[in-house]
């Protein structure tokens, strides 16, 4: 099940965003449940109780706690959600890059640009669900989400698997093994010693991949055009 949240302090704006919302839903395959919330604290005090949400649709403008600090404070919990941002105020699109959202819809677009914006991350949630890579030797048997791995390096006889908690995994395998292992379309080569999910890179700015979680990985000059390329398929794919 794909979970959704929506916090707008505008009630009417609120309902509004939940009922695009739930004819995208109709339309695309698979079960979603869908709350709508005021208020930041009450949002962000479920997620702190244990709630677990794919999708946030949030309002920038909230009291007390605006959407860009809520949408940071709830990814500490949740590194992997999904974050829209609907808002009036255009002047913060630039701003909203720092927590990566997966879109900013102006409110006086909403109509137009968010059924395309909803779909597009119904369909990246759904398609990482239930997706997971296997770690097993004689201490341990786990099943990893696939979109909670955010890079893998490699020293020695081992790599490591560093996920979007910061928690980390060792498996006595090269990385040319873990890669044919991992579903190709989600993995690409930063640089010989290092492959990142592509849900994870946020940007490529000089020699460096950044990640949604501020890890820089450094990349060739040789590799350069080649993952961007690569990079930039995969988000107009998702996009």
């Amino acid at each position: 099940m794909v979970n959704i949240a929506i916090c707008d302090d505008d009630r009417k704006a609120g309902q509004a965003i939940k009922s695009v919302t739930e004819i995208c839903c109709r339309k695309v395959k698979g079960l979603y449940g869908l709350k709508v919330f005021e208020k930041s604290s009450q949002l962000l005090y479920e997620v702190e109780e244990g709630g677990r949400f794919d999708i946030l649709i949030l309002d920038i403008e909230l009291p007390r706690t605006d959407g860009m600090a809520l949408a940071e404070k709830v990814k500490s919990f949740l590194p992997d959600v999904i974050v829209i941002f609907v808002t009036a105020y255009e002047k913060y699109v630039y701003e909203s890059f720092k927590v990566g959202p997966y879109r900013f819809v102006p409110k006086t677009q909403m109509d137009s640009m968010l059924p395309s914006a909803l779909e597009g991350a119904l369909r990246l949630a759904a398609e990482q669900e239930g997706r997971f890579y296997v770690v097993e030797n004689r201490k341990i048997l786990e099943k990893i989400p696939v979109k909670s791995i955010a890079y893998i390096w490699h020293q020695g006889k081992y790599a490591y698997i560093e996920k979007t908690d910061g928690g980390s995994i060792k498996v006595r395998k090269s990385l040319k093994q873990v890669f044919a292992e991992l579903p190709a379309e989600d993995f690409v080569w930063v640089d010989r010693g290092y492959i990142a999910g592509l849900l994870h890179i946020e940007r490529i700015a000089g020699n460096e991949v950044i990640l949604t979680n501020g890890i820089r990985l450094s990349v060739s000059q040789d590799r350069l055009a080649d993952l961007k390329g690569q990079v930039r398929a995969y988000w107009m794919e998702r996009g």
